[in-house]
């Protein structure tokens, strides 16, 4: 077998194996440290042999020409994988970060410029050395192959942003979220050009749907470094305010289960109202949705927050109140993780440590943390006036 052939069977080999990873990662077959080890391993030497071949074969070159084009090589691989593993804002809002494909269905064999993966690659070389119009180009031509290409799609929409097209973005990433609604990345992507498109309504959806999904850090990064949460926060609870406004100011206001609005809206106009020093108008409008729905665990954990926000050391009744509704949402659903990070604040605040501690590792044990809450333990120190560790925590998830 001739040098040439060996090394392209081990490209396609390499090749292979990503998706291989991608697909067992995914399914919690291997865990994060392993899978980031062999997603380094592989794409690195994938890179290396891509270029071998691309030159055609090295055997010929003097030792002389060997050693700088692998200085060359070497140059170029760490301006490659520096665009897969790493984070980068451009202009406060760029990112440099590859975190997996999710395409179905692409070819190993053939050209080597012409498989799916390869063109992702050659994208995300191109983007790394700052050439965004070549990786617009490079994804455009993966989605010409493979229309439904969930990264492509997703990628493209964020170049296209980045180069000032939000209008022609955004259809892109919509269609990335719908082939493939557990896609970080489309989901992060999609939140920001909700906001550009001033839909607040579809970036809360978005980032709600984020919150729940196993995210590599620089999506965390992303939201944190764009304070997606408080945007969107802000936005969405503008917007369900005066939507619930519109139906419930009325002369003669309709039953919340004929008023068209959702849970959701109650909730986010709630937290605008209490936002606003109107605290008691909030807790009005949750307690109106909960006379059609009194079971609702959502509702029930909404009204227990608000009141237990409410609770001083000079009056300790609201946190009191709060802690009946908390029980009761919990008693309707035991693993509702709103209802166990907000009752163990407030069993906190009511000095029962050893229950919120309970209600924290229960939390902790959930399949699914939502990240909104993570980060909420961590801003006011939950874990450290408890005496627990953010690491333990770290380990069961």
């Amino acid at each position: 077998m001739s040098d040439e052939q060996r090394q392209a069977e081990e490209r396609d080999f390499l090749l292979a194996s990503l998706d291989d990873l991608d697909a067992e990662f995914a399914a919690g077959d291997i865990d994060e440290a392993d899978y980031r080890a062999l997603r380094s391993d592989y794409t690195t030497r994938a890179a290396q042999l891509l270029r071998v071949t691309e030159r055609g074969s090295g055997s010929s070159q003097t030792p002389a020409n060997e050693t700088g084009s692998n200085r060359l090589s070497a140059w170029r691989t760490a301006i490659w994988f520096l665009s897969v593993a790493a984070v980068v804002i451009v202009v406060g809002v760029g990112l440099l970060q590859f975190s997996g494909s999710r395409s179905q269905g692409d070819a190993i064999t053939g050209d080597i410029r012409t498989t799916t993966r390869e063109l992702l690659f050659e994208a995300q070389q191109q983007f790394g050395s700052g050439d965004l119009p070549g990786a617009i180009a490079s994804y455009e031509q993966v989605l010409v192959m493979q229309p439904s290409n969930t990264e492509a799609l997703a990628y493209l929409a964020w170049l296209l942003r980045l180069s000032g097209d939000s209008v022609t973005a955004r259809p892109l990433v919509e269609d990335a979220v719908s082939i493939d609604g557990s896609y970080p990345d489309a989901r992060v992507f999609a939140t920001v050009l909700a906001l550009d498109a001033n839909d607040p309504r579809a970036a809360f959806v978005h980032l709600e749907a984020l919150d729940l999904l196993p995210a590599a850090p620089f999506i965390e990064q992303l939201v944190a470094q764009q304070g997606l949460r408080e945007r969107v926060a802000d936005a969405a609870q503008a917007e369900a305010r005066d939507r619930v406004s519109m139906v419930l100011n009325g002369d003669d206001p309709p039953r919340f289960s004929e008023s068209g609005l959702t849970v959701t809206d109650v909730l986010l106009a709630a937290e605008a109202l209490a936002a606003d020093d109107q605290l008691f108008s909030g807790l009005e409008l949750v307690q109106f949705a909960l006379e059609d729905r009194p079971n609702d665990p959502d509702l029930l954990a909404g009204q227990g927050w608000l009141l237990g926000r409410s609770a001083t050391e000079d009056s300790l009744a609201p946190a009191e109140l709060a802690l009946t509704y908390l029980d009761r949402a919990l008693a309707e659903d035991p693993w509702h993780p709103e209802a166990l990070v907000y009752r163990s604040f407030v069993r906190n605040f009511l000095g029962d440590v050893a229950g919120a501690q309970s209600d924290l590792a229960f939390f902790d044990q959930l399949p699914v943390r939502p990240a909104d809450l993570r980060e909420l333990v961590a801003l006011f120190g939950l874990r450290s006036q408890l005496g627990t560790s953010d690491d333990d925590a770290d380990e069961l998830n």
